[in-house]
């Protein structure tokens, strides 16, 4: 019996022999593994390795005691690296249905070190790579890179087979300040990609790191190069590359080109059952719309999205929009839906990101309009903050202009002016420095 499972342990067991020592170790006698077919005697030859059984027996035998066919065959169920490899996968889909669920940190990390206890170094890199993604729309930045950068250390991670890992780097890189490290991992991955959504997923990053540094020439320049490359691409390749472009126009503070780029997309988009994409293009629409201080056309790209928003939308998709709905109904003094929506639209979305701006920016003016200066001032200065936290320079100029105004009609026309001379400045920036991630 020692000896049986030792041979075990170092998987050179027979199939015979596993079946007669799980036979044992059950208790069972070959008479109670036989079945129509077969004969007690017939399990007695297997075991002994006089006979060599099929399938279908070793099907009925793996039944009878209780264990995986793949068991029987090779001595292990599952093998180790494939156990982990649904591990990954598990926690992969837990965040797919929930990006927000922090809990799985936790079951990534320990995976972490049961494959590299197994010297598995390829599946760790893929649960490195998860991790580090997971963590950075945590906003763990720091963290994130630390992961990813150690994904991208193993020769099988590639930019063709892992192009939003490399999207998650540059991004990372560009929230920390490094743009010079985004730009040389994305001209690398670029030059080293050969497939054509992974080199439209990577030119938008770098097209978006240009803005950021506000070489607005170049970043069209990449979306046009890699956009020629689409061809009979898939719709999506080609609706994210006028996306992007739709990005650059609006960094440049060209909204008439912007709305052009968008305008393709939605048509590319149309053609697709993407709602949720159609849904997010037409309040990219409306969002160019209003804060280049237009309201014509905003309802009826409004009225579009909520119809194509679908039920299983995230709260930032339905927050942004209900935002969007309130700066409408708050510009065209509908003040008791504006507010309405906007405090719908807070409730809904991440707190100290720029999504909020368009629901805190109604809300300010809803107060301005019922002459409640003062907390109408504290709540503009929160759209600033968070404007200027993301270098939006033309939103930031348009809030400035009604806080201003705000301020010399609650009579403080010193405050006022210095809010004006704000504006000024924040109008000075349009098109030096980039906006950020639309």
């Amino acid at each position: 019996m020692a000896g049986d499972e030792s041979r075990a342990r170092h998987g050179d067991e027979t199939v015979g022999e596993r079946v007669r020592r799980l036979r044992v170790e059950k208790g069972l006698t070959q008479s109670v593994l036989s079945s129509p077919g077969l004969t007690a005697a017939q399990i007695s030859r297997i075991e002994s390795g006089k006979r060599q059984p099929s399938l279908r027996a070793i099907r009925r035998i793996a039944r009878k005691l209780g264990v995986s066919l793949d068991y029987l065959e090779t001595g292990a169920d599952l093998s180790t690296r494939e156990e982990l490899d649904l591990s990954l996968a598990d926690a992969e889909l837990r965040l797919r249905l929930d990006p927000n669920d922090q809990a799985v940190e936790r079951d990534l990390r320990t995976l972490i070190t049961l494959s590299e206890r197994e010297g598995e170094s390829e599946l760790v890199a893929r649960t490195q790579a998860t991790l580090g993604m997971a963590i950075a729309s945590w906003g763990r930045i720091g963290e994130a890179v630390e992961l990813l950068e150690r994904a991208l250390e193993h020769p099988l991670v590639k930019p063709d087979v892992f192009p939003d890992l490399y999207a998650a780097l540059t991004h990372a890189y560009c929230s920390l300040g490094r743009p010079e490290d985004a730009l040389a991992l994305c001209e690398h991955s670029l030059a080293e990609a050969k497939d054509t959504v992974s080199r439209t997923i990577l030119a938008m990053e770098m097209s978006q790191t240009l803005c950021d540094i506000g070489d607005f020439e170049r970043a069209e320049c990449v979306l046009e190069e890699f956009g020629g490359d689409l061809g009979n691409a898939d719709p999506y390749a080609r609706a994210r590359i006028h996306w992007s472009l739709a990005r650059v126009a609006t960094a440049r503070d060209d909204r008439v080109l912007a709305l052009r780029h968008l305008r393709t997309a939605i048509s590319i988009l149309k053609d697709t059952e993407d709602t949720l994409r159609l849904a997010r293009a037409h309040m990219f629409c409306a969002s160019v719309l209003l804060w280049g201080g237009r309201t014509r056309g905003v309802a009826n790209h409004l009225r579009t999205a909520r119809a194509l928003l679908p039920p299983h939308a995230e709260a930032d998709d339905r927050g942004i929009l209900r935002g969007y709905e309130a700066l409408l109904a708050a510009r065209q003094i509908r003040n008791e839906e504006a507010e309405e929506a906007a405090d719908k639209a807070l409730s809904l979305l991440s707190e100290k990101t720029f999504e909020q701006a368009a629901a805190l920016y109604a809300k300010a003016l809803v107060l301005k309009a019922r002459y409640e200066y003062e907390i109408a001032d504290k709540t503009f200065a929160r759209v600033l903050e968070l404007a200027e936290t993301s270098k939006l320079w033309r939103e930031a100029a348009v809030v400035a202009l009604d806080r201003a105004e705000a301020l010399r009609w609650a009579g403080k026309p010193q405050e006022s002016e210095l809010v004006r001379q704000q504006a000024r400045d924040y109008a000075s920036r349009i098109g030096s420095k980039a906006q950020t991630r639309a």
